[in-house]
């Protein structure tokens, strides 16, 4: 019963973690771009001997093995104390004056997809039109003016194709940062709504741009479903393991054995104390 219970258990949540990482997927998230070539150049300097070397190209922190599109020759380590993946290939044997390329094909990582830019740019429009007769309405224009121009940045810089490798990691780096005070203005804007008389219409906040990390009505439904039927399988394995306990407990009243060396002679019992 006990095993029973554990694997029904087991699959239940394994379920739930399924569907909500289902229901809690935005729909930008399959948004790619070409892939990029990272190199490194191994060489020999010497005109008579050969030699011996290892290969290593460090990965940049934002990839991930699942990542890595082609390796070549090299193999995907994690170095522990830089906290972060390597290709590497040891013992890359060169003859004199040689030089050998290494190429490593990882996925572009590097940006923000422009679908997840414009839904901010359209979300915040929608906030400011209903805020449009409210005494809020300057502070919100504001907002959303500051919102549609660091928009703009970011779209502007991520269209720039004769920026460097590096240049493009660290200005997508800058944008993860602007994304979320872009995020927490936008925020504000609907908090106001709340002020002008009541709470955003459902419709908006559906298409809110803020609750795409959130899981789904449905989900969280199924998910606390199966959670009421994890507590049912527990308390039922409780209650079966109380029943064979109670089978094997002695019934009241019930005589044990005395222990050895305890019991009277016959006679004993029958004589009184003579005085």
């Amino acid at each position: 019963m006990t095993r029973s219970c554990m694997s029904s258990t087991s699959n239940a949540v394994l379920l739930a973690g399924v569907l909500l990482a289902a229901g809690m997927a935005p729909a930008w998230a399959a948004a790619e771009r070409e892939p990029m070539t990272l190199r490194v150049v191994a060489v020999n300097p010497s005109a008579e001997k050969p030699k011996t070397v290892p290969v290593r190209i460090d990965l940049p922190a934002e990839i991930s093995p699942a990542d890595v599109l082609d390796s070549g020759e090299m193999s995907v380590e994690f170095d522990e104390e830089r906290s972060l993946y390597y290709v590497f290939k040891g013992d890359v044997a060169l003859s004199p004056k040689q030089t050998k390329t290494f190429e490593v094909v990882v996925r572009d990582v590097w940006f923000i997809p422009e679908p997840q830019l414009t839904s901010l740019k359209s979300h915040t429009d929608l906030v400011l039109k209903r805020l449009e007769k409210s005494q809020y309405y300057e502070s919100a224009q504001q907002l959303a003016q500051t919102i549609h121009s660091r928009l703009d940045d970011i779209l502007s810089v991520q269209a720039d194709e004769g920026l460097s490798r590096k240049s493009r990691i660290g200005a997508y780096r800058r944008h993860l940062l602007m994304l979320a005070e872009i995020k927490d203005d936008l925020a504000r804007m609907e908090k106001l709504l709340t002020f002008t008389g009541g709470p955003p219409v459902p419709s908006m906040l559906e298409e809110s741009p803020l609750r795409s990390d959130a899981p789904s009505t449905t989900t969280t439904w199924l998910v606390i479903f199966l959670i009421v039927i994890f507590m049912g399988l527990l308390a039922g394995q409780f209650f079966f393991t109380w029943q064979r306990r109670l089978k094997v407990t002695p019934a009241g009243g019930e005589e044990f054995p005395e222990a050895p060396g305890s019991q009277q002679p016959a006679g004993s019992r029958d004589r009184g104390e003579v005085r």
